[in-house]
């Protein structure tokens, strides 16, 4: 076991809790601290990257510690355990931080909070991110579960409601630290409540007394886990009663991070209760039973979450509620691989792709939904409103946000060759694949099918009312710019990266092979083998997916979609040039009105109207829809 690993984590965590009493004061001087909250954080996300590449590098067992603490009373041990899986999390957790970070100098800079001191914004910043480090390295549900989960959510509390002075964003704020607080009471009394469990018991052991436990008690505390951490990942309906007013109301960075990597540790606790925490010696049924209905939870979300977000004039609700369906996506893979792991091996290869389906959105939802939370952010920073019945027209006057809105848009969408294909593929090919043998999961495919093509509507909508039709020259801030390069450079990182997603999906199916080959668990012994991974195999122009006899059944080759959109591009360019056709400007037609204005003009609020009445049972309504 490698000791230098334990030492990183410390130092780390130090230098994010180190930042957090320092930068507040240089609050007075709000670009000079933001620097400085910018460099503690990607300096410890370049600790937390190392500590990732020892761990997916090496082939030992995972780093397992005990974190001693002598206070008055006695010593507190905290058990800490680092694999593969808490490894990729840590980089996903500290690089987006970091890049956040950057954001924030020049974000925060935004007139409707120059009248805000920092002092709280930089003293939060950092313990939020350390307790979401934490959150992913320690080793129970109790006290180092229950230190790392207050940092996390006390600290982010503060982050949301830091435009205090807006009694709604209060509201929002205090209902938001209600609820994560029933949720870590639910996990820590299902941490508590088994014979022989006490406080700083490691995981693996409350795995053998939960194996050891009546099927009621057992029953009890995975639904109390399970229903905590649901919470923080936003799952039906929970997620509806806190995730749209808390994400819609902090400033944007802080949006980016809780859509992008908070919610990430729910759907983390949620995979380890699954996957670690369950006995192996539990009856094939019991565990099938789990995992059927963790994805009914899954399809649920992800249907209602996105129909919910279709009807959002507000940008900022909307990206809220699209990380509700999004994130149904990953329950719905997890509980779809849960089911699969049962007695019958020939679904262990899907249960394979299904998690690997999970893995992937993972990281590309952290990516393209903190890029989307960034570029409303810019919008707002420059326009001052977030309301997509006030937008329109800013192609022109933000061209690169919109250039990068448009990535992060489409990936969101899960369109061919870019990073949200990939995932969603796995994930629904996964369910589809399934046939007869577990029938229901086609069903669970066909709803993911149709609720892709649902949040391919809601961004067009986002996309086309903010930056390509007409109306933000009737927008009261005429001064409407691009935003600075501090501002852009954080989201041309973010962008560049989901196209790495996107394009070269194999290098990421590559980290999960690894993160197999560095944990411990049911999911390393079942699919960790040669045999299942074989039926992975990638390559520079994609990923395949092959059956038992070595036939490949589904495939996702993105380098050979864009080098055929490419070939059609050029082929429709020499048509029409063949062609010899000319192109003339004429006025637009304005049916019958003499001039266009923001009284007959196209709103948000009026596109897919049908389509939302339909809909309106979903819930999520907004001005009638």
């Amino acid at each position: 076991m490698d000791h230098s690993i334990y030492t990183s984590l410390q130092t780390g965590i130090l230098l994010l809790l180190a930042s957090a009493l320092i930068t507040p004061l240089l609050a007075g001087k709000r670009k000079w601290a933001g620097s400085l909250n910018f460099l503690a954080t990607l300096a410890a996300a370049v600790v937390f990257t190392g500590i990732a590449v020892k761990v997916l590098g090496g082939s030992a067992a995972p780093a397992t510690f005990d974190l001693h603490v002598d206070l008055v009373w006695g010593s507190l041990a905290i058990p800490l355990m680092i694999d593969g899986f808490s490894a990729v999390f840590m980089v996903l957790i500290s690089s987006v931080a970091a890049v956040t970070a950057f954001y924030c100098i020049d974000y925060m800079e935004m007139d409707h909070y120059r009248h805000y001191s920092l002092r709280s914004f930089f003293f939060c910043y950092p313990v939020f991110i350390a307790g979401m480090i934490a959150l992913v390295t320690v080793d129970d549900l109790t006290t180092g579960f229950t230190i790392a989960w207050q940092m996390m959510t006390i600290a982010s509390f503060f982050l949301i409601r830091f435009d205090y002075r807006d009694e709604v964003i209060v509201r929002s704020a205090n209902k938001y630290l209600i609820l994560m607080e029933l949720a870590w009471a639910a996990v820590l009394a299902a941490g508590l409540m088994l014979p022989g469990c006490t406080w700083g018991t490691p995981l693996h052991q409350i795995a053998e007394h939960l194996g050891m436990a009546d099927a009621g008690l057992r029953t009890l505390v995975l639904t109390l886990t399970l229903l905590g951490f649901g919470m923080k990942a936003g799952m039906f309906p929970l997620g509806q009663l806190w995730l749209p007013d808390a994400h819609s109301v902090a400033p944007s960075p802080i949006s980016a991070l809780l859509s992008g990597v908070m919610l990430k540790t729910g759907i983390y606790g949620m995979i380890r209760t699954l996957f670690w925490m369950m006995p192996d010696t539990l009856p094939a049924q019991e565990v099938q039973y789990w995992g059927l209905v963790v994805a009914i939870i899954g399809v649920v979300t992800l249907f209602i979450g996105t129909s919910q977000s279709l009807k959002q004039v507000d940008a900022k609700r909307l990206n809220a509620y699209s990380s509700i369906g999004q994130i149904g996506y990953i329950i719905l893979a997890v509980g779809a691989a849960r089911y699969y792991l049962g007695a019958n091996a020939a679904l262990h290869a899907l249960a394979l792709l299904a998690i690997l389906g999970a893995f992937l959105h993972v990281l590309n939802h952290a990516i393209f939904k903190s890029l989307l939370f960034l570029c409303v952010g810019s919008v707002q920073f420059t326009t001052g409103t977030k309301d997509l019945d006030k937008l329109g027209g800013l192609f022109a006057l933000m061209p690169v946000t919109a250039i990068i809105a448009g990535i992060a848009a489409i990936a969101v969408s899960g369109v061919p060759a870019f990073s949200g294909f990939t995932s969603k593929w796995a994930i629904v090919g996964s369910t589809l694949l399934s046939g007869k043998t577990a029938g229901i999961f086609v069903i669970f495919g066909v709803i993911a099918l149709v609720t892709s093509a649902m949040t391919l509507a809601t961004y067009v909508k986002l996309y086309g009312m903010t930056f390509t039709s007409v109306g933000v020259e009737w927008n009261d801030k005429n001064n409407v710019h691009e935003v600075s390069k501090v501002m852009l450079a954080p989201k041309l990182v973010l962008a560049a990266v989901c196209l790495v997603q996107g394009f070269f999906p194999w290098l990421f199916v590559a980290l999960f092979g690894r993160v197999l080959a560095t944990s411990e668990g049911v999911l390393t012994q079942t699919l960790g083998t040669p045999e299942v991974l074989a039926s992975l195999s990638q390559n520079y122009a994609g990923v395949s997916f092959a059956a038992a006899n070595g036939s490949p059944v589904a495939f996702s080759l993105p380098l050979v979609m864009i080098a055929m959109l490419v070939v059609a591009l050029l082929a429709a360019l020499w048509l029409r040039r063949a062609g010899g056709a000319e192109e003339r400007t004429a006025p637009v037609w304005l049916c019958g009105y003499q001039t266009l204005n923001n009284a007959n003009r196209y709103l948000s609020s009026h596109i897919f109207d049908a389509f939302k009445k339909f809909m309106k049972w979903t819930g999520g309504n907004v001005r009638g829809a």
